[in-house]
């Protein structure tokens, strides 16, 4: 497992303007390095055959100074981002098109004087013409908003470029190994320049560990293999300078497994659902753990939170002593919440999951991962009548029974159920499939606009089961006609309440 550590630099006022210099050549070959790369990428050329095209000429820029070789794969790395991009976007237009399409022939089937059709056919207009003119568009380097306000005049030309140019690494002749960003033991920061002059290929730049950062300080000396990255920010209307150390640490022991059971973890944008079980995959409490609004923080504070809040998780499981089991989840999104809830949901998993991993390792918590197929549908039609708690909280209790081993078996019930419908309803799920009696169900209820399963509405649902049942199969079994008369009301209740006793619908 990789740790980061960041330590602040100290350079005096000669060595402030050397270190400038350094950030503007390296920020600036890196820009040309990434204009021949986006030149050459519809070229039918290899990864080995670019490099070659691109290497001399870049070693002609900065003097053949040995920070090309991290220059190319910064470089190469910001090209496959965006044509990862571009076809994650093209599968999602595509997608639209699809959804869009369907939607306006089963609008036609219905009338094909529908004012919705206008809109659709706007809509579908619009989709296919983003299709057509998507390309891969050359990257803003500093960030489009940082660009924008410099356009706007808010900031400076001279703040605009240091805070463009905001960073450079070197990982030497060999990955991994730094040759050219060093530590040495007497607390300081060896940087290699792009002079060639001799007395001024290296600046020698303190900085500070504290107390807490002693013991990373010591283990990285006795380390070959780390990489550094400089990176300087307007703090407080100064410039400050620091260097991020990575290094990789042995993951920690296991300490808290699976033998006495499961917590089982449902995540949500705005709360986090916890659910203890035992090893017999019994539900013994849960707990729930609220967000502010990630979106109204900025990037750093919105980090240090989220890392807040995953700490609270850690030490739940730690606490009850059991590994956590977490969802497998795809963030390859197919459809759009709209602007707003996208930015929330991608800034919290791309962040919060990925964070949460690297704590339960450094801490000697285990982690499962298992499929999220229905697990809040099976939680809420299987234990919303006996626990009478949250989706969200039955969806966790069915992710730790998951993460243990065991199988949500349809009940009976349910079963039976299903028999009385027989092939009315066919879900878009294969036979084959473990939860295609899950997805039945779900679909014969919806169909019946029945949604929620909470204790109090159990009596209401129950007196609609005969209704719902006729509009399905337009046949009414007889054993729910108990206690009903022929027009349909109920002449002896003493029947009826048996009925909904030994039935137990829902």
């Amino acid at each position: 497992m990789i740790t980061t550590v960041k330590f602040r630099l100290h350079p005096t006022p000669s060595q402030e303007i050397k270190f400038h210099e350094v950030f503007t050549i390296y920020n600036r070959v890196r820009r040309a390095g990434y204009k021949l790369f986006f030149t050459l990428k519809n070229m039918a050329l290899t990864k080995t055959e670019q490099r070659k095209l691109v290497q001399p000429r870049l070693m002609e820029l900065c003097q053949n100074n040995p920070y090309v070789n991290s220059i190319l794969i910064d470089c190469e790395t910001k090209l496959a981002q965006q044509q990862t991009w571009y076809i994650k976007r093209e599968k999602y237009l595509k997608h639209q098109i699809t959804a869009i399409v369907k939607k306006i022939e089963w609008i036609k089937q219905k009338d094909k004087r529908d004012r919705q059709l206008r809109g659709l056919y706007s809509r579908l207009s619009s989709v296919q013409n983003k299709l057509l003119a998507l390309r891969l568009k050359p990257v803003v380097f500093g960030t489009k908003r940082l660009f924008r306000e410099r356009i706007l005049g808010n900031i400076s030309r001279d703040e605009f470029r240091i805070r463009r140019d905001s960073s450079f690494c070197c990982v030497g002749k060999r990955q991994g190994i730094n040759l050219n960003l060093r530590i040495l033991p007497d607390a300081t920061l060896r940087v290699r320049t792009f002079s060639k002059e001799k007395g001024k290929k290296w600046l020698m730049i303190p900085f500070t560990a504290n107390y807490k950062q002693e013991k990373w300080f010591n283990e990285i000396l006795s380390l070959e293999l780390y990489q550094v990255e400089v990176v300087r920010r307007f703090i407080k209307g100064s410039i400050r300078y620091f260097a991020h150390i990575s290094y990789e640490i042995p993951e920690a022991e296991m300490r808290y497994g699976f033998e006495r059971g499961a917590i089982g973890l449902d995540m949500n944008y705005n709360f986090t659902s916890l659910c203890n079980a035992d090893e017999k995959g019994n539900f013994k409490s849960y707990h729930e753990i609220k967000f502010r609004n990630l979106y109204s923080y900025h990037k750093n504070k919105s980090a240090d939170y989220i890392s807040y809040k995953m700490d609270k998780v850690v030490n739940y499981c730690i606490n009850k002593k059991k590994g956590l089991v977490i969802e497998a989840l795809s963030f390859d999104q197919e459809f759009s919440y709209g602007k707003k809830r996208n930015r929330k949901l991608s800034n919290f998993k791309t962040s919060a999951l990925t964070l949460l991993e690297r704590k339960c390792l450094k801490r000697g918590v285990a982690v499962r991962k298992v499929h999220p197929a229905y697990t809040s549908l099976i939680g809420k039609y299987k234990y919303s009548r006996s626990r009478n708690l949250s989706t969200h909280v039955l969806a966790s209790y069915v992710i730790a029974r998951k993460g243990l081993g065991f199988k949500e078996d349809i009940p009976a019930l349910y079963k039976w159920l299903l028999a009385q419908v027989g092939d009315a309803i066919k879900p878009r799920l294969n036979p084959s499939s473990p939860y295609y009696r899950w997805a039945k169900l779900h679909d014969f209820f919806k169909h019946c606009g029945i949604t929620s399963f909470k204790t109090s509405e159990v009596m209401r649902k129950a007196l609609q089961m005969k209704y719902v049942l006729d509009s399905v199969t337009s046949v009414q079994p007889d054993n729910l006609r108990a206690g009903l008369s022929s027009k349909g009301k109920v002449d002896d209740w003493r029947k009826f309440w048996n009925f909904i006793e030994i039935t137990n619908i829902l």
